[in-house]
């Protein structure tokens, strides 16, 4: 006759329920290592990946790999497997690591080399290329220089154009009644502006024409609206008092029509030669008095003789 004992079927439930707790323990342990293996297993493949890249190829080398079928999982023995492969674990870390500085280090140095090529080859072109510009401006400075001195040779040209043709005037004296301040064959520069601005004065030395194609030099002494009168004694009188001239010249022996005193008009000019006894000037009716309008220029300059070189007084 069966009965029931509660206690018994109590007692075998938890002996099926320990033992399946057992199970899942195992099994979850079982898998964890089967993890940590695999991942040993590729860090230790990922080394040699590394030290055959770094090292010469040698001969290959018998490795042993263990795979999961081969680990038993004790419970006992499971923490000391676990120190041993946390400890392994770092060693490989730290090979790993010193593996990957290894290779660093030379990738680095060959980026170090490639970058010192490249520098190198940078200063080289660099170098070139300051001595082109080096070379290049100093055509275009020639270049620049010749145009230049060009533009500056034909400025001059054209100013002495415009100068000898509306400010001044060459000319050549011929004859003694200019001496000694002139001599004959003496080249003077005549201005033919300077009273275009102004009015002549007492001892400028004037050019007016006398005929067609002649023209005299003389110093004017009498100015518009004066009395010009020179007595027996050669002595000049400038309305009744007599004139003290800057230079000393000879003493006038002929005073020709002045010997009775001359009034000159508003435009008109009283002029003598410094050679006083041997010069055709307002001391003779065929020179007479001198219109401004007739007067050229004044005489400033002496070109030649390079010995008299330099302005007229």
């Amino acid at each position: 006759m069966g009965y029931f004992d509660e206690n018994e079927e109590k007692s075998v439930s938890d002996d099926i329920t320990a033992l399946v707790e057992n199970s899942s323990k195992e099994e979850k342990l079982r898998r964890k290592e089967e993890k940590r293996l695999e991942k040993e297993r590729k860090k230790q493949e990922k080394l040699e990946r590394k030290q055959k890249m770094e090292m010469p190829e040698e001969e290959p080398e018998v490795t042993v790999r263990i795979t999961p079928e081969e680990s038993v999982v004790e419970p006992v023995k499971k923490k000391e497997d676990k120190k041993k492969g946390a400890s392994d674990e770092k060693a490989e870390e730290i090979k790993e690591t010193a593996a990957e500085g290894s290779a660093a280090g030379v990738i680095a140095e060959a980026m170090e080399a490639e970058a010192s090529e490249e520098e190198e080859s940078g200063r080289k072109k660099k170098k070139k290329k300051k001595k082109d510009e080096k070379v290049e401006p100093g055509e275009v400075n020639i270049v620049k220089d010749l145009l230049s001195l060009i533009v500056y040779i034909g400025i001059v040209i054209l100013i002495c154009f415009l100068i000898v043709t509306f400010v001044g005037r060459r000319t050549t004296v011929h004859g003694s009644s200019m001496q000694p301040t002139l001599q004959s064959g003496d080249s003077l520069w005549i201005n033919m502006l300077a009273y275009k601005f102004g009015d002549p004065e007492r001892y400028d030395i004037i050019v007016f024409p006398y005929e067609d194609d002649v023209h005299y030099i003389k110093r004017i002494i009498g100015l518009p609206g004066e009395t010009v009168q020179i007595t027996e004694y050669g002595e000049i009188l400038i309305n009744g008092q007599a004139l003290v001239e800057p230079i000393k010249f000879e003493k006038i022996k002929d005073n020709g029509i002045a010997a009775n005193p001359i009034t000159l008009g508003k435009d008109e000019y009283f002029v003598l030669g410094d050679n006083r006894n041997n010069s055709r000037d307002s001391r003779w009716s065929d020179v007479g008095l001198i219109p401004r309008d007739k007067i050229i220029g004044k005489a400033v300059f002496r070109l030649m003789p390079f010995k008299n070189f330099g302005s007229i007084k």
